[in-house]
């Protein structure tokens, strides 16, 4: 992920856990994106981290984590919408 989009969605949500997921989809809402065939992420696990406490595996708290992140995809994707209706009919000829 190119920088100037990471700080333009304010990089990294304010999660317990799945804020790498928040940025992810944000990004994916307002950026176009491709695949290369290197790996450009790579996951370990240990014993202390936050995926492998059993909070994070709650159902209640995924399901809150999963609403927080839908909410600033959606407020994003209503955001580009509207500034992109506005662009269209500013831009179009007036009669």
């Amino acid at each position: 992920m190119r920088r100037d989009l990471l700080l333009a969605l304010g990089g990294w949500m304010a999660l317990p856990a799945s804020e790498d997921t928040g940025l992810l989809i944000a990004a994916n809402v307002v950026s176009d994106g491709y695949f290369i065939a290197e790996p450009g992420l790579h996951y370990r696990k240990w014993p202390g981290q936050m995926t492998d406490q059993a909070a994070h595996r709650d159902p209640a708290e995924h399901a809150a984590r999963m609403r927080i992140i839908e909410a600033r995809a959606e407020a994003l994707r209503s955001l580009l919408s509207a500034s992109l209706a506005s662009f269209a009919s500013s831009a179009s000829p007036t009669s």
